[in-house]
């Protein structure tokens, strides 16, 4: 008689583990020019990415990275209310439904299977918490960068740090992480991830002179107080993002933990 042993879970490696919450987005403008940037799941159909990314843009493909369901008619296109915020929300019908169910279960060694995520969650920091003590955090930016001679969107992931926390005088009056990955064109609405995976910010843009090449800016990632107004402001509360939100004064007030 064979006796089956217990199984247990573990993390799938960081890149791994994050993957399925990455969307590549397709975007064109009223002349037909094509761009790509970077969506990503925080629960419920709820994407974030980058106002500038959709602004008078038409969502031409929506790519999941891995195992998700995405239609583009279901998205719906919600902006930042202050223009200088470079956030949208989008809407969506996104599942991983499947890929979170047991039909799909990931092995990674004898007995011992796969802690599955399906969205992001966001970090707790509020921007009066925010001090010189988050420089040199060690940090994962993840996006879709277009690699030449490839047939397809690829995500690409950065390990770096931030290295330097500012407030533009050109807005918003929020504070940016300066990181040190290399701000590319595709990453715009990436997010940027702790190495304990949780969100410290949304990648927005490159911040140069002179309308030098982005690859030779700052990458600054926008912190996450004016996303959690933003969905706030939307009544929207995605996944185990409601909790936090709940916490930290963001509603809904009444809002109930998953037993």
């Amino acid at each position: 008689m064979t006796i089956a042993r217990p199984q247990h879970e573990e993390d799938l490696p960081f890149y791994s583990r994050f993957g399925p919450c990455l969307v590549a987005l397709e975007t064109a403008d009223v002349a037909g020019n094509i761009a790509i940037g970077t969506a990503f799941h925080l629960g419920d159909g709820i994407l974030v990415t980058a106002r500038h990314v959709v602004e008078n843009r038409t969502i031409t493909a929506a790519v999941s990275h891995r195992y998700a369901k995405l239609s583009l008619e279901s998205i719906e296109v919600i902006l930042s209310g202050a223009p200088d915020i470079d956030l949208a929300l989008l809407k969506t019908d996104f599942s991983l439904e499947h890929y979170m169910s047991d039909r799909l279960t990931i092995h990674l060694g004898v007995n011992t299977v796969a802690r599955k995520i399906d969205h992001i969650e966001i970090g707790g920091h509020l921007d009066d918490w925010i001090n010189d003590s988050l420089v040199l955090m060690p940090v994962v930016l993840m996006g879709f960068p277009p690699i030449p001679t490839s047939s397809e969107p690829v995500l690409v992931a950065a390990r770096g740090e931030v290295n330097a926390i500012i407030d533009s005088y050109l807005g918003p009056q929020h504070p940016l992480f300066v990181i040190s990955p290399i701000s590319r064109g595709g990453f715009s609405g990436g997010p940027v991830l702790t190495d304990s995976g949780w969100l410290l910010g949304v990648m927005v843009q490159s911040l140069v002179t002179d309308h030098a090449p982005p690859e030779l800016g700052f990458g600054v990632a926008l912190t996450i107080e004016p996303l959690l107004s933003l969905l706030h402001a939307n009544d929207l509360y995605p996944g185990s993002n409601a909790e936090l939100m709940r916490e930290l004064g963001f509603g809904p007030e009444e809002y109930e933990a998953p037993s």
